[in-house]
């Protein structure tokens, strides 16, 4: 299924694009520029191990030769079989900071994923920054991350018409695939 990416007024020269794959590498060396060492150590990240980026609502800010940013999908499950997505990790290169390309980039995943699919979408992260793009706190102990997180911090949107609201521990789907 193809990313529908709408048009948005990126800094100079920068494309949100697509995230195809080839840019792993840069990839992970930004988040590992923008998060250090301990990145893997996070909750969240439980529920990238052993996951498949849904790149088809994965996306990369790069100025043509440069990866100025990325903003990642991950699908997960809720203990009580609900199917959602997971956002983040979201970075952007010092360079690229304090211009709007973070929000962007999410706005754009969201679009992608808004036109294809009915799901909750969760995230860890600060509410005054994805307050603006619909996320809310979960209710307090209806999810559940793989390590302890902040309560406040831990942020969810759901869509219009959603009916299977996760709810319990969140973990990676045995075949990731399900969700499409």
């Amino acid at each position: 299924m193809p990313l529908c990416l709408r048009k948005f007024a990126v800094p100079k020269r920068i494309h949100i694009v697509p995230d195809d794959g080839q840019h792993d590498v840069a990839c992970e060396a930004l988040y590992a520029r923008a998060f250090g060492p301990g990145r893997h150590a996070k909750a969240a990240a439980r529920l990238r191990e052993g996951n498949i980026c849904r790149r088809d609502f994965s996306v990369l800010a790069s100025d043509g030769s440069t990866l100025a940013g990325a903003c990642r999908v991950w699908p997960v499950v809720a203990e009580n079989g609900a199917k959602a997505l997971f956002l983040g990790p979201i970075a952007v290169d010092t360079k690229s900071r304090r211009t709007g390309l973070g929000q962007q980039m999410v706005e754009a995943c969201l679009a992608a994923i808004d036109a294809h699919l009915k799901l909750t979408i969760i995230l860890v992260g600060d509410l005054s920054y994805f307050g603006r793009m619909g996320f809310e706190i979960v209710p307090s102990g209806h999810l559940k991350m793989p390590r302890p997180v902040d309560p406040k911090r831990l942020l969810w949107r759901v869509g219009i018409g959603i009916n299977d609201m996760p709810a319990g521990k969140l973990s990676v789907p045995r075949a990731t695939s399900q969700i499409s």
